[in-house]
C-alpha cells in the first residue's frame, strides 16, 4: 500500500469509537473508557475544590451614628418634620403599645390628604407673599404722594408769602410817597391776578 504524504506512517486515527465498532463488528474493537464512565462505574463524583463552594455570606450588622440635625436646618423645618427631642420614657407609649397597620385605600387617602394639604399650604403661602409684597408697595407710593404733597404745599406757602411780603413793602413805599407811578400800578395788578389765580 502506498504511504500518503498527509500521513506518512500510515495511521488512521479514529475520531470516535461508534465509527471504528460499526466496522470492526459487534465483538471487535472497543476504545477507551471516558473518565465520565470510569467515575460512573466506580460511584465517585467529580472533585471538588473547597475554595470554589457556595458559602452563606456573614456579615455584621452595621450600626450607624444617630442623626444630628444642625440647629439652623431645625429653625427652617416645618414643626411636623422637626425632630422631638424627649427624655426616655419608662413605659410604652400608647403609639408603641397599639400597632396600626393601614390597609392600601387607606394608605392612598392619607397620602391623598397629605399632598392635598401641602399644596393648599403652598399656595397659601404664595398668597401671603404676595399680598405683602403689594401691601409694600402701596405704602412706598402713598408715601412718595404724601412727599409731594408736603414739597408742594411747602413750596405753594412759601410763594404766598413772598408775594404778600412784596405787596406789603410796596403798600408800604406808596403810603410813604415814593416810588409810584406806573410801575406800582402795575405790580398791584400783577398781585390782584395772583390772588385770583
Amino acid at each position: 500500500a502506498a504511504v500518503s504524504s498527509l500521513n506518512p506512517a500510515g495511521l488512521n486515527p479514529a475520531g470516535s469509537s461508534a465509527p471504528a465498532a460499526a466496522a470492526a463488528g459487534a465483538g471487535g474493537w472497543v476504545g477507551m473508557r471516558t473518565v465520565a464512565e470510569l467515575r460512573r462505574e466506580a460511584g465517585v463524583g467529580a472533585p471538588r475544590n473547597a475554595d470554589s463552594l457556595y458559602k452563606p455570606i456573614e456579615r455584621a450588622p452595621r450600626v450607624f451614628n444617630p442623626l444630628k440635625v444642625p440647629a439652623k436646618l431645625q429653625a427652617a423645618l416645618p414643626f411636623k418634620t422637626k425632630p422631638k427631642v424627649e427624655a426616655p420614657r419608662k413605659r410604652k407609649t400608647l403609639e408603641q403599645k397599639r400597632a396600626v397597620v393601614l390597609e392600601r385605600d387607606e394608605k392612598k387617602a392619607a397620602t391623598l390628604l397629605q399632598q392635598l394639604n401641602a399644596i393648599r399650604n403652598a399656595k397659601a403661602e404664595k398668597r401671603h407673599q404676595q399680598s405683602a409684597r403689594r401691601r409694600e408697595q402701596y405704602a412706598k407710593k402713598v408715601a412718595k404722594e404724601a412727599e409731594w404733597r408736603d414739597k408742594h404745599n411747602k413750596e405753594e406757602r412759601k410763594q404766598r408769602h413772598v408775594s404778600a411780603g412784596k405787596a406789603a413793602k410796596r403798600a408800604a413805599q406808596a403810603s410813604e410817597g415814593g416810588g409810584g407811578g406806573k410801575f406800582a400800578a402795575m405790580a398791584a395788578k400783577k398781585q390782584r391776578r395772583q390772588e385770583r389765580g
